[in-house]
């Protein structure tokens, strides 16, 4: 898979860690008041940076429990870890100084299948004497030569969906249908589970688990990746996943009909659940990649020197 960033020896992946990256930056005024005046500021230094990330953690596409482990171990071990974006961009030493775990789906045994995590993290400077070096900040953007205005500054046809935000966004969708998928697939195994021991009992649920394959096969993501089709940078994954995802939105159709006529038809819905949700799942190399662009963060469909 592509990283997003690394920080110390833990591989910050794109699926995994896209949700959000916050920095802050701050310095610091002492204030010193006078009589019949407004008070004077003097600056006393700055603050060390910090950095917030945001992640959902699935167990679509991770152990949610180990990834949770790993970043636990780092910050017992009080260990200052360099923090680089995956463009190769150096943002300073830091520690991590919290790990907010938010439990946020787990299953019918109380496994976990989903986390939200926010970690922050804050700059370490070690030694003042021979203080650790600076991140280091990249112009971001830059203007494509002949740009004379902003209005001359596009920065893809297909805007805003194409734009890096946009990506962010359609990735994030995809990843959640994903993740709606292993939801509703354990429903409907575990109510062929429940229709062979107890199918009054299986009578009774179907019509919420019929509903819930329905409302999955109408919310597939299908018309974002529809446009980023048209985008030279991500067409040929945008093509594979939106092929799954139509793929997919068939089967989990087809789900749904078998299981309205009936407990009858529940070893065809299985199949077709399985099948649907397989499909997402092997294309998620292709969301990933997509992913990729948007972690980067730089215009697409440009010429930049």
């Amino acid at each position: 898979m592509s990283l997003y960033a690394v920080l110390g020896e833990t591989e910050l992946e794109i699926i995994t860690w896209l949700d959000g990256l916050t920095m802050r930056y701050a310095a610091d005024y002492a204030e010193q008041g006078l009589i019949g005046g407004k008070s004077l500021l003097q600056y006393t230094g700055h603050r060390p940076d910090e950095v917030t990330i945001e992640a959902r953690l699935h167990a679509a596409w991770c152990n949610p429990a180990d990834e949770v482990r790993a970043i636990k171990e780092r910050m017992d071990a009080r260990e200052p870890l360099a923090f680089v974006l995956a463009s190769g961009e150096y943002r300073g030493v830091f520690v991590i100084t919290e790990a907010e775990v938010t439990t946020a789906q787990t299953d019918g045994a109380g496994r976990a299948i989903a986390f939200e995590l926010r970690l922050s993290l804050k700059e370490y400077i070690g030694d003042p004497a021979e203080p650790n070096p600076p991140g280091v900040v990249t112009a971001g953007y830059r203007i494509p030569v002949g740009a004379a205005t902003v209005d001359d500054f596009d920065l893809i046809d297909a805007a805003p969906v194409a734009s890096p935000g946009g990506l962010a966004a359609a990735v994030a969708d995809g990843i959640a249908a994903i993740g709606r998928a292993v939801t509703v697939a354990a429903d409907v195994a575990s109510l062929a589970s429940l229709a062979a021991r107890a199918p009054d009992a299986a009578l009774l649920a179907l019509p919420g688990v019929v509903g819930s394959v329905t409302t999955l096969a109408t919310g597939m993501p299908t018309q974002a990746f529809d446009t980023l089709r048209s985008v030279a940078q991500v067409a040929s994954d945008a093509v594979t996943f939106y092929g799954a995802l139509n793929t997919a939105k068939s089967q989990f159709e087809a789900c749904a009909g078998a299981l309205g006529s009936g407990l009858s038809g529940m070893s065809s819905a299985l199949y077709s659940m399985r099948y649907g949700l397989d499909t997402l799942q092997g294309a998620r190399g292709a969301l990933d990649r997509i992913g990729a662009q948007a972690a980067a963060r730089l215009p697409l469909d440009e010429v930049w020197v």
